[in-house]
């Protein structure tokens, strides 16, 4: 399977240089691909979501940047800092710029872009007066999730609209890649299928969830390391939850299971990242002397991660319930947790869950703090060779998910 030299663009409005970047999808794929023959762009924001930095100084329209072997072309957008007028503003405009630019870098064979609908609508056509096959990958279901989270008023009469250009773009896209296992059903319960009266070929609905780089893990585990007393103390049973702290995380819930465990004083929880949430449940835990619970890091280097999670004992997943999850889940923290080779306790079983399909942890609705603080010292007090094989399934279910195996999927859908 040759790549011929064809041009790849890939159109991810938060797509951010590898230093920063810990949603790797996309600069991962972009790497692979030139590894193999392919020539890559990736068009991206100048704003780095969520923290506040923008690559652009001047009145300069974009600027071309290159990280070793990634290519980037950074769009000057409006900075922003929070979800709303801005961001939504920002994403109009780095699309139109886009479509007004196009004609400046090499023509492109292949468009990936990140679904971001109505505005991967505008590029759309953008690609096909270029001649490129239009790929739109779908990493989020929206508006779908904002409907469920409670973020949008199901009454809301833009709502019919964004659903409308959500069904358009699919239909449109010469291939949808899901980064969820059950993109097809959501398409099927909207009976947007050719089957149900719509529009959409199944066909050509295809599904890759996000991965993770096996070897710059084991690298960065080796190499990059934190000095911390808790990390350092091997006599603690360590869970660690790393990413935001927002409403729809409901870290709540992990701490008022964590409260439980008190007297369990060789178990200890970690908290790394950031949200809206953070310094209210900060003071929540010093009010209620919850002293086994430890905020760390606000932003981690995510060359640190892979150290962090290799010192963990037990890795946490933890959402708010709603009824989104039940076509599975795409998370990035998801497959790092599992290239750490360590046990994984979700409050949530979602969809299509491989927790619970190859025994990695537990998954599940918590009916109470108690049920929950029950699942996280049961793993903890598991006999040593079932804790040992449980590493060592998790660490063997993420090669499944390795970049370079998912780049080779990707390229599968790309030339057949």
């Amino acid at each position: 399977m040759s790549s011929d030299k064809k041009t790849i663009w890939f159109i991810n409005f938060n797509a951010m240089p590898p230093e920063y970047e810990s949603r790797h999808r996309t600069i991962k794929f972009a790497q692979y691909l030139h590894s193999l023959g392919y020539h890559v762009l990736i068009f991206s924001s100048s704003i780095l979501h969520n923290m506040g930095i923008d690559l652009i100084n001047d009145k300069k329209s974009y600027v071309q940047q290159r990280y070793d072997d990634l290519e980037f072309v950074h769009m000057k957008t409006r900075k922003y800092m929070k979800r709303g007028f801005s961001r939504m503003y920002s994403l109009i405009e780095f699309h139109i710029k886009l479509c007004r630019f196009k004609d400046r870098f090499p023509k492109p064979d292949i468009v990936i872009s990140g679904g971001a609908n109505p505005f991967g609508n505008i590029f759309y056509f953008c690609a096909k007066k270029l001649g490129a096959q239009y790929i739109v990958e779908v990493l989020d279901l929206w508006p779908e999730s904002f409907v469920s989270f409670g973020l949008i008023s199901k009454r809301n009469p833009l709502l019919r609209v964004a659903y409308r250009t959500e069904k358009w773009l699919y239909t449109k896209a010469d291939k949808l890649v899901f980064s969820m296992e059950g993109g097809i059903d959501y398409i099927k319960n909207k009976k947007w299928d050719l089957e149900n009266g719509g529009s959409v070929d199944l066909k050509k609905v295809f599904y890759i969830n996000n991965g993770v780089d096996l070897a710059d893990f084991d690298l960065y585990a080796e190499t990059f390391k934190l000095k911390d007393p808790d990390l350092d103390n091997d006599d603690l049973f360590r869970v660690i939850y790393i990413g935001s702290i927002r409403l729809m995380n409901d870290i709540k819930r992990l701490i008022d299971a964590a409260a439980r465990l008190k007297d369990h004083s060789r178990i200890r929880f970690l908290i790394y990242g950031d949200g809206d949430e953070r310094e209210l449940l900060e003071n929540y835990c010093k009010i209620n002397n919850i002293h086994n619970v430890i905020f760390k890091q606000k932003w981690i280097d995510p060359k640190y991660v892979p150290y962090v999670l290799s010192k963990s004992s037990l890795n946490i997943l933890n959402y708010m319930q709603n009824d989104i999850w039940k076509y599975g889940g795409s998370q990035s923290k998801l497959f790092q947790y599992l290239a750490s080779g360590k046990p994984i306790c979700s409050n949530l079983k979602m969809g299509y869950c491989l927790i619970n399909k190859y025994d990695l942890g537990i998954a599940r609705r918590f009916n109470s703090d108690k049920e929950y603080a029950d699942a996280i010292l049961f793993l903890a007090e598991l006999a040593e060779n079932n804790y040992q094989n449980m590493c060592k399934r998790a660490r063997k279910v993420s090669s499944q998910f390795d970049y370079k195996r998912l780049t080779r999927k990707l390229i599968d859908i790309l030339e057949n």
